[in-house]
């Protein structure tokens, strides 16, 4: 399923090296789908494993970069467990 809608908010905790949560404060008026409060986004590229030293550094770089910050993310699809993959961009 392809998508093209967009939410934006504020990321609230980073989960792993490719994962984080948001609050949707903003989706676009055009989406076509329903978006939750809170969504739990994952990146396209994948990190290592967490429980790992390079998976904690992936989270660590994560969370340098998106923590505490706004983001926009475009929806590509929606996983069977419920997490949405976007593309993310900082909009702070």
């Amino acid at each position: 399923m392809r998508m093209e809608d967009w939410i934006e908010g504020p990321v609230l905790r980073i989960i792993d090296g490719d994962t984080f949560e948001m609050q949707v404060t903003l989706a676009g008026a055009g989406n076509d789908y329903p978006y939750h409060p809170i969504e739990v986004i994952r990146l396209e590229q994948s990190a290592p494993p967490p429980g790992t030293a390079a998976g904690e550094q992936a989270k660590q770089q994560l969370e340098a970069h998106l923590a505490g910050r706004t983001v926009r993310c475009y929806v590509r699809a929606r996983a069977q467990e419920g997490h949405l993959y976007c593309d993310v961009t900082v909009r702070e």
